[in-house]
């Protein structure tokens, strides 16, 4: 798999355990990946409340809790859970891993459009 315009290469799959977080950056745009049953998934990575950084908050399930003031967000979308009022949806970007480098390659040009990680052999 090769780094095309829209998606660009941020980390290695052996750079994120199950159930971890990650933060990593392309241009100015701060990204949070996050690991669940073996996808990746990959949303904004500044709480929508308070501006948290949101690698440094808990992963549980698909649920990533701010560490600030707990809202809660869905990895695969970055929508706030109904229960957390105070904070707004998140940015969430398509995401491939090449099954052959374990290169983790994201899309910040198609935000809102990532509904699961797309685990890829080479295209």
């Amino acid at each position: 798999m090769v780094e095309t315009p829209t998606f660009q290469k941020v980390a290695n799959k052996g750079d994120l355990r199950e159930g971890g977080l990650l933060g990593v950056q392309i241009d100015s745009k701060r990204i949070v990946l996050a690991m669940v049953e073996g996808n990746v998934y990959a949303m904004n990575a500044v709480c929508s409340h308070k501006g948290a950084p949101l690698e440094e908050g808990t992963l549980m399930g698909y649920d990533l809790k701010c560490p600030w003031h707990f809202a809660l967000f869905d990895v695969r979308t970055g929508k706030v859970s109904a229960r957390t009022v105070w904070a707004t949806d998140l940015e969430s970007y398509p995401v491939q891993v090449d099954q052959t480098t374990g290169d983790i390659l994201i899309n910040v040009s198609s935000a809102g459009s990532a509904d699961s990680a797309k685990e890829s052999g080479v295209t």
